[in-house]
């Protein structure tokens, strides 16, 4: 908990942040949501001051780039989080000011183990956009071929456009490439991560990113920032179904799943994989375990200072 610094909740939209002070007197503000107003704001704040704002897409950047400028630690809050939260205060109803004092609340009491935000280089959110676009392009893609597979319509037309989508994944691909071969030490680490078996360029440079950008203390706290950490239900005799937690980045979790499953083309996680479904668990959950192991492995052997370079027996790095 923050017993120091000046603790602020904003309530971000597209046009207005109410804005609260924790335990103070101070009326609520209400501004413009533009820069000009904002560094006006801003310069008027006592030094170091916490400021927490809840997650909204894209609304919330501006905010949250020019406090970290101004020297503030910020939180970027999930909404979920704060939403619950909310709701155990017993407020008497949602408007925005309240929303403001509870993000405030939540801002002082509750960030202790959270990750202060950082704002993503240039370089940085080049490359998150093309992770995440590249996504889209190969949905859009196997969505047309799937449309168009039962039937001989517009054969040539879609075989084109197909071409099409091949040739800007491969663009995509190249432009990743030579972003990540522009920074040393991300290029290491993406190296180091396309030493475990099942980890290719695509999740190797997703991972990398996060690691680049946040400390983790271990690997538990990497799985549950990535949200592959299950969650119990258990309360006296009762023990209820474990589902993910599915926080953090969908399309992280998603190539991570994949590299799960590509690992287990390898004999020595196959027989991991071999032994987890005798003993009765489903394909899917095996496949979250083994992509919580490749996690765990990175960190490890990160740690441990093991080679980056494939062997010539296993081609990968051994899990643990």
């Amino acid at each position: 908990m923050n017993t120091q610094a000046l603790s602020i909740g904003v309530d971000v939209s597209l046009a207005e942040l109410v804005i609260a002070h924790f335990g103070d007197t101070t009326p609520l503000i209400k501004i413009p949501n533009n820069a000009v107003q904002i560094k006006r704001w801003l310069k008027a704040l006592p030094p170091a001051c916490t400021i927490g704002m809840e997650a909204t897409g894209a609304y919330h950047r501006l905010l949250a780039d020019l406090a970290f400028a101004a020297g503030h630690t910020v939180f970027v809050l999930n909404p979920r989080d704060v939403a619950l939260y909310l709701k155990s205060l017993r407020t008497r109803g949602k408007t925005d000011v309240l929303d403001a004092r509870g993000i405030a609340r939540y801002t002082h009491n509750e960030t202790d183990k959270c990750h202060a935000y950082v704002p993503l280089t240039a370089q940085q959110q080049t490359i998150t956009t093309l992770i995440q676009r590249r996504h889209q392009v190969v949905k859009s893609r196997t969505s047309l071929r799937m449309s168009f597979a039962d039937t001989t319509l517009c054969t040539k037309a879609c075989s084109k456009l197909m071409c099409a989508f091949d040739a800007l994944l491969a663009d995509i691909d190249n432009q990743l490439k030579a972003l990540i071969a522009a920074d040393e030490a991300l290029n290491a680490r993406c190296k180091h991560l396309r030493s475990i078996q099942g980890v290719g360029p695509l999740i190797s440079a997703a991972l990398a990113m996060r690691m680049s950008r946040v400390h983790y203390a271990n690997s538990d706290a990497l799985v549950a920032a990535i949200g592959l950490d299950p969650r119990p239900r258990e309360s006296g005799q009762y023990t209820g179904t474990r589902h993910l937690s599915k926080r953090g980045n969908p399309e992280e979790r998603r190539l991570l799943y994949l590299a799960a499953v590509s690992a287990c083309r390898n004999p020595t996680w196959k027989a991991i994989q071999t032994t987890l479904l005798g003993k009765g668990l489903p394909s899917t959950a095996v496949y979250c375990i083994i992509a919580r192991k490749i996690c765990a492995l990175h960190l490890l052997s990160g740690i441990q200072g093991c080679r980056t370079t494939r062997t010539s027996s296993e081609n990968a790095c051994s899990p643990t």
